[in-house]
């Protein structure tokens, strides 16, 4: 690995992105003027009558004009056309992003301390007592003497079963370092220090401060998303796994503002991919510089290599429970979320590609780790859930690798 041209390209690269990342702002504004004014056109120009086909006449005048729309495009864009709801709209875009960014800079104004507690982060006070934790300090310390930065505050994610790390703050000053409870069950002291190394690394080259800013604006670029559940079931937050605002048992929460508030959600999730795209471009990048920093920090690429090996072998991997964990999705050593579908909508390079620029020689194969318990009653139900899948995959590659037919 070329460490130097590594950090050359990654730098060159997030500086193009940023510009990307900027423009999101004029996507968004267009998209929801598209989606309003087509859908204002529709309700005042239906196909048929409403005696005629009851509630299902938006529907069918929708599907006729987007159909229409596919094979003429400028034609139906002139037709929707509406200058004034358009600039009205743009306006509420800007005016909502705004309101959002503030938002979220009022909640961060703590720096990385901040986002350790909107993950759940314990801090981790001087000289503690448990073995793990003294460990951890005492990486840390070691790797702020190697990078000459101060000795960040350190939070432990003790719900958290995955493995995975973060930093964040606005300056070097309030910088905080955060660690997942699998990280330091899991991890060996070399392990370890090769992630922490990774996430000085990013405090070094300045991008804990470049990942509060984009945590801000993303915050603000999704506000269709964040205003559309708000005014659906009345809460920021997206449901549940399994959880619709259609289901029977849920209707109770469903407020009287839904039909307004579907019309966000659809804008958010035509918007959203876009704006993740542009933050996961540039997360992917600083990964690249951070991998090559840390090896150059401890000089024992093995340390880092074991670290994304282990990553690779746990079901679990990086993901974290939180709610908010996609709010710093950017921030994280490792994805914290399932992979997506398309790759270039992941926060960070695939694991396997990331130990090949390390160690060229890698197989490319993962051994099994096995995850650890958190005693705490509020994850008994996911460390049940999740003990339950590790042992039917296992059971499955067994049956695959004897040849065994499932019939």
């Amino acid at each position: 690995m070329n460490f130097f041209e590594a950090q050359a390209h990654a730098q060159k690269q997030t500086r193009r992105l940023l510009w990307l990342f900027g423009l999101a702002v004029v996507a968004v504004s267009a998209l929801a003027c598209l989606v309003l004014t087509s859908i204002v056109w529709i309700l005042q120009n239906p196909i048929g009558s409403y005696s005629r086909f009851g509630l299902m006449t938006p529907v069918i005048t929708m599907v006729a004009t987007y159909g229409g729309a596919l094979f003429h495009p400028f034609h139906f864009l002139q037709k929707i056309a509406d200058p004034q709801l358009c600039a009205w709209t743009i306006l509420g875009t800007i005016m909502f992003a705004a309101i959002g960014c503030l938002y979220k800079k009022q909640q961060l104004a703590d720096g990385g301390a901040a986002v350790a507690r909107l993950l759940g982060g314990k801090k981790i006070e001087s000289d503690p007592t448990d073995l793990d934790e003294k460990k951890l300090c005492d990486v840390v310390e070691e790797m702020a003497i190697a990078s000459s930065l101060p000795v960040p505050e350190i939070y432990l994610l003790e719900r958290e079963r995955g493995i995975n790390t973060f930093a964040a703050g606005h300056t070097r000053d309030d910088v905080a370092i955060g660690v997942t409870f699998g990280a330091i069950k899991l991890l060996s002291r070399d392990e370890l220090q090769g992630v922490i190394a990774h996430e000085f690394s990013h405090v070094l080259n300045g991008d804990t401060r470049l990942n509060m800013r984009l945590m801000i604006l993303a915050h603000g670029l999704f506000w269709p998303t964040i205003l559309g559940r708000v005014l659906t079931y009345g809460s920021p937050q997206k449901l549940e796994v399994g959880e619709s605002v259609f289901d029977k048992e849920a209707r109770q929460k469903i407020l009287p503002t839904v039909p307004i508030g579907l019309i966000f959600l659809i804008v958010g999730f035509i918007s959203s991919p876009f704006v993740r795209l542009i933050k996961s471009a540039i997360c992917r990048e600083r990964e690249w510089l951070a991998d090559a920093a840390a090896v150059q920090f401890t000089r024992n690429p093995a340390g880092i290599e074991g670290a994304l090996k282990k990553i690779g072998g746990l079901f679990k991997a990086g993901r974290l429970d939180s709610p908010c964990a996609e709010d710093a999705s950017h921030l994280y050593f490792a994805n914290s979320s399932y992979d997506p579908w398309f790759n270039f909508l992941s926060t960070h390079p695939p694991t396997g590609k990331r130990i090949l620029a390390i160690d060229p020689a890698f197989d490319g194969q993962f051994a099994h780790v096995n995850a650890q318990s958190v005693q705490n009653a509020i994850n008994a139900k996911d460390d049940a859930y999740d003990r339950i899948y590790e042992q039917s995959v296992r059971r499955e590659r067994e049956r695959m690798k004897s040849g065994e037919s499932f019939e």
